[in-house]
């Protein structure tokens, strides 16, 4: 007998792992409230399973009324599917929807760490901070790096997990830049070179150990590019 072909996803990023969870909510939701389960669950940063919102934004991106996503998110968190979040200040607003889907309904391990305890501007300063750790990275923190910089605070992304996509950028910049010398005028000048890489980590099934690795190999190739000789002083910057 010939054996059944391996199944093969057509788009292996982005992928959601819809399984005893989504199978668990699906009778015991409205029809409505189901929906913002699925779309909250394409769309919550995949380490801590949570995002802010604009109410309004929310509604628009459903196309309901903003009454009918408050109606839908209150049967999430009465069915103990989802739970909102208060501001900084201990509040929860009515406009600001920041929302977190509970361990049971949520097949990703969560890595809610002490992050969240921290505000937006702490958030930048920490981001600023890591961008400047890498040689490969002369990212002067423009205005728009701060705003997406907020922009991953209000998504929930975690400090470990957009770490890790700096990690992995500036490794693959690294690679480019040492197998292609003429390359080394090319660098990394804004936090957006890393954007698309934050959903890639999260769809990374990868353990501590792989990223340990990454880190060091990336010191490793570092100390490679900077220890070349007629390695430029200053060389101009990648356009992004």
């Amino acid at each position: 007998m010939m054996p059944e072909p391996r199944l093969r996803l057509k788009r292996p990023t982005g992928w959601f792992a819809a399984g005893r969870e989504m199978a668990t909510a699906l009778p015991i939701l409205s029809d409505a409230a189901f929906k913002l389960y699925v779309f909250l669950c394409l769309n919550v940063d995949r380490y801590s399973a949570r995002r802010v919102w604009a109410a309004q934004e929310l509604a628009n991106l459903l196309h309901c009324s903003l009454p009918r996503v408050t109606d839908s998110l209150q049967e999430l968190c009465r069915r103990e599917v989802c739970i909102r979040h208060p501001d900084a200040d201990g509040r929860i607003a009515p406009d600001r929807l920041s929302i977190e889907i509970c361990d049971r309904f949520w097949p990703y391990e969560k890595r809610l760490l002490e992050e969240f305890g921290i505000d937006q501007s702490r958030y930048v300063q920490r981001v600023r901070q890591m961008l400047s750790a890498t040689a490969c990275a002369r990212v002067n923190f423009s205005a728009a790096d701060e705003r997406l910089a907020g922009v991953l605070y209000q998504r929930g992304v975690t400090l470990v997990h957009l770490q890790r996509a700096i990690w992995l950028g500036c490794a693959r910049k690294y690679v480019a830049l040492l197998n292609a010398p003429e390359s080394a005028a090319m660098l990394i000048t804004s936090l957006s070179y890393f954007s698309a890489l934050v959903d890639e980590v999260a769809d990374t099934p990868a353990g501590e150990d792989y990223w340990k690795h990454l880190q060091n190999r990336l010191a490793q190739m570092e100390g490679m590019w900077l220890s070349r000789a007629g390695h430029a002083a200053n060389p101009s910057r990648e356009r992004k």
